[in-house]
């Protein structure tokens, strides 16, 4: 009896710790392109556009990634102040907001799709009898049912001459939880790849 005791506490522990893992978010780039014809020089103002139908959203996601471009020696500009309206732009009026920004590239996020995860881990029967005998007596715990969402975005990055295509990259970020913290480390991920390509 002692021991089945011992060993549902100790599953109980090892399920308060998975949960604790799946519970730390990480953002990861999984795939990226750098044009390789590009010999410019790295880019020195970029607006930044996240494409979102939340306000909110969006102001604190371009205010971040401002925030962390202009810590990296490059100027950042948000297109909500020159693109007012949510959601999809035309290439039109992101172009003309560049160019009324006087940047000289813009960097495009959008949300591609959320996959979800869900996980179930069985916690079994515990009693004092074995066998079919074992169903008079113990107890049945039922399992333990989480569920983890992982969520793809696809960020690119633009030159201003002719809207060329100078670097796109996806990312996933696993089981996000604090969405301030997430933009935050997602923008430092996305500017380190941009410096590692001499782009930024």
């Amino acid at each position: 009896m002692a021991k089945s005791r011992q060993t549902h506490i100790a599953r109980i522990v090892l399920s308060c710790l998975v949960l604790a893992l799946v519970g730390c978010a990480a953002t990861t780039l999984k795939n990226s392109w750098r044009d390789p014809s590009y010999k410019g020089p790295p880019l020195k103002k970029v607006m930044v556009v996240g494409v979102s139908s939340q306000p909110v959203t969006r102001r604190t996601f371009e205010d971040e990634f401002v925030k962390q471009l202009q810590a990296n020696g490059v100027q950042g500009i948000q297109s909500y102040n020159f693109i007012t309206q949510n959601g999809k732009a035309e290439e039109s009026q992101v172009k003309q907001a560049v160019q009324k920004a006087g940047a000289d590239g813009v960097l495009i996020t959008r949300l591609v799709r959320v996959d979800v995860n869900v996980q179930v881990q069985p916690m079994g029967f515990y009693g004092g009898y074995g066998g079919y005998a074992g169903a008079w007596g113990g107890y049945y715990d039922p399992p333990m049912v989480s569920q983890t969402d992982t969520v793809v975005l696809d960020t690119t990055l633009w030159g201003l001459n002719d809207s060329v295509l100078l670097w796109s990259g996806s990312t996933e970020t696993f089981a996000p939880t604090n969405i301030r913290l997430e933009m935050e480390n997602f923008a430092k991920l996305i500017i380190g790849a941009l410096k590692k390509q001499k782009l930024i």
